[in-house]
């Protein structure tokens, strides 16, 4: 009597070993959806329908950070992350938009576009035939895709998104004038606990019974150079920031465009930098001076962003992101390691364009 007894209990002590065993491993199953799999499918940008996970969002990412070290540019993870959400929306509404406005984008473009790219650079195409070269010009493609790691069909399709981006942008730049009121700008970068008073007094004294724009900037030149915190080359400069229309600086826009020549601004907080302090001061203004190609472009891409800003109302656009998602997204690209490229001045872009 004691064998059946026994053999029971045996069995009922495998059974509950083994119901142990499939709930551990359910356990760790769970989790590991839960951590690894349920956030990249997490729902983060939804545009009339079409949807982008956070796996999505870091793949793009990715993409970005990767292309940027195989073209020899940098990558900046402190914002590359917020633009492309913000990219991923636009893009998703101009592609939705693209018919309506009769803009497409052949397979032609989009070969001719990727060759511009992979092509070599004139100094290594040097004493090469056509035939050489697009061969080189192949090779650099697939050494791309598989650097970069990622399929044929999905790159073209990003390279189509940014051909139709850039047809948009010229189609809304149309209506950029050729010729605005521009400003000749110069700027002072003091720290807050710079000797704000004293060079404003001195700039005072320097420009007392001055009427003429070169007197203007060569007094503010003076005056910058002693005081000006800003990056060396444009404190050679005497911080001249060059001819600024409207439009190309709207975050500063009114803390000097209204100013009369020579006349020195009030202290302007850095919205980049909340330690330091802008002054402003114009020499001279036309209202009617040609626009620069570098500035007219400027205005064409701030006019595309106004576009679309406006349009995003007809969509239906969802769009989620937070600080939770952001590092979760940092975690995933592993740069938590690598120190982000600073956050570019927003004037430099402008300067650097000349």
């Amino acid at each position: 009597m004691q064998q059946p007894v026994l053999r029971r209990r045996q069995k009922l002590t495998i059974g509950l070993l083994g119901i142990s065993f499939l709930l551990v491993i359910s356990i760790f199953i769970a989790g590991y959806i839960v951590v690894f799999v349920m956030p990249h499918r997490e729902l983060v940008v939804k545009v009339d329908g079409v949807e982008y996970t956070r796996g999505d969002l870091v793949e793009l990412v990715r993409i970005k950070q990767k292309s940027s070290e195989f073209l020899g540019g940098t990558f900046d993870a402190s914002s590359g992350i917020f633009e492309s959400l913000q990219l991923v929306v636009e893009n998703e509404v101009l592609m939705q938009m693209g018919p309506s406005q009769g803009i497409f984008v052949s397979d032609e473009e989009i070969d001719g576009q990727i060759a511009v790219i992979m092509r070599p650079e004139k100094q290594m195409a040097l004493g090469k035939s056509e035939e050489q070269i697009v061969r080189e010009t192949s090779e650099r493609y697939l050494n791309y895709l598989n650097t970069i790691q990622i399929d044929e069909s999905t790159h073209r399709s990003l390279v189509r998104k940014a051909i139709l981006r850039e047809k948009f942008r010229q189609q809304v730049g149309e209506s950029v004038p050729f010729v605005a009121e521009q400003v000749h700008l110069f700027r002072i970068v003091m720290p807050q606990t710079g000797e704000m008073d004293i060079m404003q007094v001195k700039y005072e004294d320097a420009v007392r019974d001055i009427t003429d724009s070169n007197q203007f900037q060569l007094a503010y030149i003076e005056i910058a150079r002693e005081f000006s915190v800003d990056i060396p080359e444009k404190v050679r400069l005497g911080g001249d920031m060059g001819w600024i229309a409207k439009g190309v600086i709207p975050d500063y826009e009114r803390d000097f465009f209204l100013l009369q020549p020579g006349e020195l601004s009030e202290p302007v907080k850095n919205k980049d930098n909340l330690t330091q302090t802008f002054f402003f001061m114009i020499s001279e203004r036309q209202p009617a001076k040609e626009l620069s190609s570098e500035v007219r472009n400027e205005l064409k891409s701030k006019a595309l962003q106004d576009w679309v800003n406006d349009e995003r109302s007809n969509h239906d656009v969802y769009a989620i992101f937070n600080s939770e998602i952001y590092d979760w997204i940092f975690q995933q690209l592993r740069l938590s390691s690598r120190a982000p490229t600073p956050t570019p001045d927003p004037f430099e872009a402008i300067l650097n364009s000349r």
